[in-house]
């Protein structure tokens, strides 16, 4: 599988009678070609306090068109409470124009997808 992105749009679960949006994109791609998960981070922001997220989607989950990944992760707590995302990327996924490098990671031994370019 070539290195590529998902997008994201996730709401959280209503804590302290709000709710937040996590959003981005999945870039940071482990694994090799169908076994592969991708890293997202990021920070959502509501009526003056911040919550920052980040964990690894699960495997991809086929469809018509290609395939998912599943995001479940806990927003990290901000003035005393905490929200959930669960949610899934977006189908559509975006390829880079670079070029594809796999790397081992010294301490886990995972394939890693960098860019290099062509």
């Amino acid at each position: 599988m070539k290195y590529h992105s998902h997008e994201y749009k996730i709401d959280s679960t209503q804590s302290n009678k709000h709710k937040h949006t996590a959003k981005g994109y999945c870039e940071s791609m482990i694994g090799i070609g169908y076994f592969h998960i991708h890293l997202f981070y990021g920070v959502s922001s509501y009526d003056n306090h911040t919550h920052y997220f980040s964990g690894f989607t699960g495997f991809p989950i086929k469809t018509h068109n290609g395939h998912v990944h599943k995001i479940n992760e806990t927003l990290k707590r901000s003035n005393m409470h905490k929200h959930n995302i669960v949610g899934y990327t977006a189908e559509n996924i975006s390829y880079n124009y670079y070029g594809e490098k796999k790397i081992k990671h010294k301490r886990w031994g995972l394939q890693c997808a960098t860019l290099q370019k062509i």
